[in-house]
């Protein structure tokens, strides 16, 4: 499960980005960014191991700051 989201994080990661340097706030990164987001926190609280939920955890929280920060 572990790797799973690490994967997921590595595309969110873009998608925010994307969403990041698009011009609008409705653009379909911004969009699939979320969806994602949502996502990865779900599959997140479902790892037993709390210190790796934890740490992959900080960096969601990061991506979703990023993305709040866009869209306001």
């Amino acid at each position: 499960m572990e790797s799973e989201v690490r994967k997921l994080l590595d595309k969110a990661e873009k998608l925010v980005d994307d969403c990041v340097n698009c011009s609008s706030k409705d653009c379909d990164e911004c969009e699939d960014a979320e969806e994602l987001l949502n996502e990865i926190r779900y599959k997140i609280q479902s790892i037993q191991d709390k210190k790796v939920a934890r740490r992959l955890g900080v960096f969601l929280d990061d991506l979703e700051n990023k993305l709040e920060n866009k869209l306001g």
